[in-house]
């Protein structure tokens, strides 16, 4: 029989062991599993002979100081752990070798670790019981942040109304990469900010006390997303970095210096962000989620709720008068300092942004053709 070590095993140290976990095995979304498997010198030495397809003899021939019985035995307890694979067991990860060929094995990792997840439901008994478990770790994180300290913009609530036909909003919602060299009024600023980041409404949430509603989805109301303004050219704003302080409905300063030129260096270039008349940098406070949901499918939960916020900022930007754009091509560890944060407490997820459009804004395509011959 040949054998072949797995190849979707990714080894970290853990409370002084280190252990393999493949993270493509089959996992229940009943019952929370643990297939991480502590593994030694002497077993890291014999998974090294399975580098490819091999069998048992000929592993037995290259160790000739080990009992040719006590390798088989190993070898089959290696295969039980899932830490081998027979050729019938390899074709799943084979075919992930082949149409994940592009994505590096932190993609892979990162998906798979994260796939079915448990979840409790409407069960009020461990609904409880989870409560329980985060209140014994301290109070709920706020659901605000703020720079009390910074200089502060309040915004105007003289919003703008949305009254255009939401089929018609949907319609013209196209990526815009070209803007007019004309200033964004503080009323479209201030519009676009309040629809898309600040509460609309306030919930009792009982065990996990008040939390905000905004107009996106967000995962058990937790709202973890922050949002960053670059302020470029904005009618009554003066350029610089600022804090969207959504229960204040203000902009709290963080670098006055900001300007064109750091959004060219931290977008790579991108004209559509360096000429927007303001861009937003989206962040995830992670403690706000994790508070709550403790498995690594949060991570999935928190990307999901960045597009939410996404699309929300392109609609109401669209609704606005403005030409919106995201991105997901910056810095990341750049605009992390340029924003102050560590990285790991709060980390930056999503680039958007909006001007005075120089295209079409009727909703067909800005710089491609409409596709009108058959292929």
């Amino acid at each position: 029989m040949k054998l072949r070590r797995t190849r979707s095993l990714v080894g970290y140290w853990h409370e002084g062991d280190f252990v393999l976990e493949d993270y493509l095995a089959a996992k229940s979304s009943d019952v929370d599993e643990d297939n991480a498997v502590v593994v030694d010198r002497q077993t890291l030495a014999l998974l090294e002979e399975f580098e490819d397809w091999i069998d048992l003899e000929s592993v037995a021939e290259r160790l000739p100081g080990i009992d040719p019985v006590s390798v088989r035995d190993a070898a089959e307890a290696l295969v039980e752990a899932g830490l081998l694979r027979t050729p019938e067991a390899a074709e799943r990860e084979d075919l992930l070798a082949a149409e994940w060929a592009n994505w590096s094995q932190e993609a892979r990792f990162f998906h798979f670790g994260t796939k079915d997840a448990v979840y409790i439901g409407d069960d009020l008994e461990h609904r409880r019981e989870a409560a329980a478990v985060a209140l014994a770790a301290g109070p709920p994180p706020a659901i605000f942040k703020s720079y009390p300290d910074a200089p502060r913009v309040r915004l105007p609530r003289a919003f703008l109304p949305l009254r255009e036909d939401f089929t018609e909003v949907l319609l013209a919602r196209r990526t815009h990469r070209i803007f007019r060299e004309e200033a964004v009024s503080l009323r479209q600023l201030s519009t676009v900010l309040h629809f898309a980041f600040a509460p609309m409404y306030f919930v009792d949430a009982v065990e996990y006390g008040t939390l905000q509603m905004r107009t996106s989805p967000g995962g058990g109301a937790r709202h973890e997303i922050e949002c960053y303004v670059g302020v470029l050219d904005v009618e009554g704003v003066a350029p610089g970095l600022y804090h969207y302080n959504g229960e204040q409905h203000s902009l709290e300063l963080i670098d006055a210096s900001f300007d064109q030129s750091t959004v060219d260096r931290l977008s790579f270039g991108q004209e559509m962000a360096i000429n927007a008349g303001f861009v937003c940098f989206l962040t995830a406070l992670v403690k706000r989620a994790a508070y709550k949901y403790r498995h690594p499918r949060t991570l999935r939960m928190i990307m999901l709720d960045a597009g939410h916020l996404g699309q929300t900022f392109d609609l109401v930007s669209t609704a606005a008068g403005l030409g919106p754009f995201q991105t997901a091509a910056f810095r990341d560890s750049e605009v992390e300092a340029a924003l102050g944060l560590d990285g790991i407490t709060e980390t930056a997820l999503y680039l958007l942004g909006a001007g005075r459009p120089a295209g079409p804004t009727d909703g067909h395509p800005i710089d491609m053709r409409v596709a009108a011959q058959p292929t």
